[in-house]
């Protein structure tokens, strides 16, 4: 009687073409899939088996371009069952290759895109000169060792009857000598209408995949995981978008500060909202003290609602901003 075929894995020839380390670094599993048949003789069918969670049909519309791998669980299960090395997904070793054969082919290292001295850490105004982008102030505290934002933008667009999305753009800055593969983040709401929605934003240069690790009603705890790595001396944007929260007794925003940040800006739309009979901003310092940050505000009314606009400079972690207003909301 023939016996069955094992599961199938990546086989070493497969793992040392470029052109399939490509694709998986920049997290293309339409053409990781495509590569596995072409070169491997793997079916959709033996592609899905070993995975946990993944069946042919997907394997099949991710193939042809209808859906896509959004999430790191599933990133992680393929490498693990089809045997392909963390560092192919910019992820750290998998608990298998301690393991694995000698037999194994080491992949081969990628060639390089640029030269050496464009990856070797620099000191924050060393790597502006090098990378064009908005300026921004020299980040207070921010030295070689820090991953910096140079820039946080926080847009908060609020309908009229309160519903709320929040659209994060971090442009971030590693003056490690490690690269940087992970922002953690947290939301909250005192209303919303079950588990926030997250997802991440179109990055020019860089995959982000939102990895949720913990939720409950009010509160999201994730992480976006950047693909590939942003190394030393490099900066990228990481965006996220959420929504699912709602305004309604109290109209604030206290947005915490993890790592030095150059420059700070909250812009809130308020849709349907007439005027404005409170508009307040502070900024609690890293010793728990609280100064106004009035000098940073401004506001104006448009056809549908207000804007308000926030900017605040050379922050640290530790730090809080708040932004408060208080509406007149127009007649039924």
């Amino acid at each position: 009687m023939a016996q069955p075929a094992p599961p199938y894995t990546v086989s070493p020839e497969l793992l040392g073409r470029g052109e399939f380390r490509a694709a998986c670094e920049a997290m293309d599993f339409q053409t990781i899939f495509r590569l596995m048949r072409k070169y491997d003789g793997a079916s959709q069918d033996r592609v899905s088996s070993p995975v946990r969670g993944l069946t042919q049909s997907r394997v099949s519309r991710v193939m042809s371009g209808e859906t896509r791998i959004a999430t790191l669980e599933l990133v992680e299960r393929i490498a693990d069952a089809l045997r392909i090395p963390g560092a192919y997904f910019r992820l750290a070793a998998r608990p298998w290759e301690a393991t694995a054969p000698a037999t194994i082919a080491e992949p081969a290292a990628p060639a390089p895109t640029a030269p050496d001295e464009a990856r070797t850490p620099a000191i924050p105004e060393q790597a502006a000169n090098r990378a064009p982008g908005p300026a921004a102030p020299v980040t207070s505290g921010a030295v070689t060792g820090d991953v910096v934002d140079r820039s946080l933008t926080i847009d908060i667009d609020v309908a009229d009857d309160g519903w709320a999305t929040l659209t994060y753009r971090h442009e971030i800055y590693n003056a490690t000598a490690t690269p940087f593969t992970r922002l953690n983040r947290e939301l909250w709401f005192e209303t919303t209408n079950g588990p926030l929605q997250i997802e991440a934003l179109p990055s020019p240069d860089r995959n982000v995949i939102i990895q949720r690790i913990h939720d409950t009603e009010l509160n999201a705890r994730f992480a976006c995981q950047v693909f590939p790595a942003i190394q030393p001396g490099e900066s990228a944007i990481v965006g996220y978008r959420s929504s699912g929260g709602r305004f309604v007794y109290d109209h604030y925003w206290r947005q915490s500060i993890v790592r030095p940040t150059g420059t700070f800006t909250i812009r809130l739309r308020h849709q349907g909202v007439t005027s404005l009979t409170r508009c307040t901003a502070t900024e609690d310092r890293p010793d728990g003290s609280e100064i106004s940050a009035t000098d940073g505000l401004s506001f104006s009314r448009g056809e549908n609602g207000v804007v308000i606009e926030l900017t605040r400079y050379n922050l640290r972690p530790n730090q809080f901003v708040t932004l408060r207003w208080d509406t007149t909301h127009a007649s039924p």
